[in-house]
C-alpha cells in the first residue's frame, strides 16, 4: 500500500478515536475507553490473530491483540497505546477539540498527539502486517489502555496484575519521547532521556505521648508532620540548562562543528555570570556580552 493511502488510513482512524471522547477526569466512572476499544476489536478483527479484551470496571475496557510467533524462545515486541485523554477546556481551544477536524493537513482535536495519533498508527500497522500474511519470529502484541492519564489502576496496572501471560514482553515501544522541530527546513525527532514521574514514600513521624493536664510537655507528632509538609509546599527546585541541551540544538540546526565555538563562549559566559551573582555582581558585562558571538547557524 503506498504511504499516502496509509497516512489516509490512520488520520481516519485518528478522527474516530478523537470523537469517542474518551475523558479521564481521574474518577472510575469517567474514561468510557469501552468506546474506542469497540472500535479497534471491529478495526483489528482478522484470522490469525488472538484478540482479548478486559473490562475490569464497566466502561474502562483494554484491548490485547496477539501475533503468535513462529519460535517461542524468541523474544516478544509490544506495540502499547492508551485510549484516554486529559480533560479539556474548550474556550481555549480555536477549534472544537473533539470534531477531530482535518485543517490544512493536520488533525486538530484532543488526544491527537497524546497519543490517539501513536495508537491509531500501531494498529494500522498491525493490520497490514496481518493481511500480507506476516508470520513473525516473536510474538507481536498490540494493545490499546484505558486509564493511562490517570495512573494506568484499570489499564496497564490492572494488565500486567491480572493477565500478565498476554502483556508480557522482552521489548515494549509505547508513547513517543518527544515532539517534532521542524529546524532549517527539516523535520528532527529529539530523543529523550528522562521526564517527570512520581516518588511515592512512607514517612513515619515519632513523638512523646502526652496527657490534656500537661499539653505543653509533649513532644507531638503530628505536629512534626505537619511542619515537613509545609516545608515540602515550599520547596521550589532551581533550573539549570545543561550543556547537552544546547549541543543537541546545535546539530539539529545542522551546524559542521562536533563542538560549536559559539557554544563554548556561552556556557564560559555562564559561569560567570554565576560566580557573580553570588558575588552581588551584575551578571553581565557590556564588553562580555559583544564578545559572545553568534554561530552563523543560529544555535549559539
Amino acid at each position: 500500500m503506498a504511504p499516502a493511502d496509509l497516512t489516509g488510513e490512520v488520520t481516519d482512524l485518528l478522527q474516530q478515536l478523537i470523537r469517542n471522547r474518551c475523558v479521564n477526569d481521574g474518577t472510575p466512572a469517567s474514561g468510557h475507553e469501552v468506546r474506542s476499544v469497540d472500535l479497534l476489536e471491529s478495526y483489528l478483527r482478522f484470522p490469525g490473530a488472538e484478540l482479548k479484551r478486559y473490562e475490569p470496571v464497566p466502561g474502562r475496557a483494554s484491548l490485547v491483540l496477539r501475533i503468535p510467533g513462529s519460535d517461542p524462545r524468541a523474544p516478544t515486541l509490544h506495540f502499547m497505546g492508551h485510549t484516554d485523554v486529559v480533560p479539556v477546556t474548550p474556550s481555549g481551544w480555536r477549534h472544537d477539540p473533539f470534531a477531530g477536524e482535518l485543517i490544512d493537513g493536520e488533525v486538530w482535536g484532543r488526544g491527537a498527539v497524546d497519543m490517539l495519533d501513536i495508537t491509531s498508527s500501531m494498529a494500522v500497522a498491525v493490520r497490514r502486517l496481518m493481511e500480507s500474511d506476516f508470520r513473525p519470529k516473536g510474538t507481536l502484541v498490540y494493545s490499546a489502555v484505558a486509564d493511562e492519564e490517570a495512573m494506568g489502576t484499570f489499564g496497564a496496572q490492572w494488565l500486567v496484575e491480572n493477565a500478565w501471560n498476554d502483556v508480557r514482553c522482552e521489548y515494549l515501544v509505547t508513547e513517543f519521547g518527544g515532539a517534532r522541530l521542524p529546524l532549517r527546513g527539516t523535520i528532527k525527532l529529539p530523543i529523550m532521556t528522562s521526564e517527570k514521574g512520581s516518588h511515592w514514600v512512607r514517612l513515619r513521624m515519632r513523638g512523646t505521648p502526652g496527657h490534656g493536664s500537661l499539653p505543653y510537655q509533649s513532644d507531638n507528632a503530628l505536629v512534626k508532620a505537619a511542619e515537613l509538609a509545609t516545608r515540602i509546599a515550599r520547596y521550589r527546585a532551581g533550573t539549570a540548562r545543561a550543556h547537552q541541551s544546547r549541543d543537541v540544538r546545535h546539530r539539529a540546526q545542522g551546524c559542521p562543528r562536533r563542538r560549536c565555538w559559539s557554544l563554548l563562549l556561552r556556557d564560559a559566559h555562564d559561569v560567570l555570570a554565576q560566580r557573580r551573582a553570588g558575588r552581588g555582581q551584575d551578571k553581565r558585562h557590556p564588553r562580555q556580552r559583544r564578545a559572545l558571538r553568534r554561530c552563523p547557524y543560529g544555535c549559539g
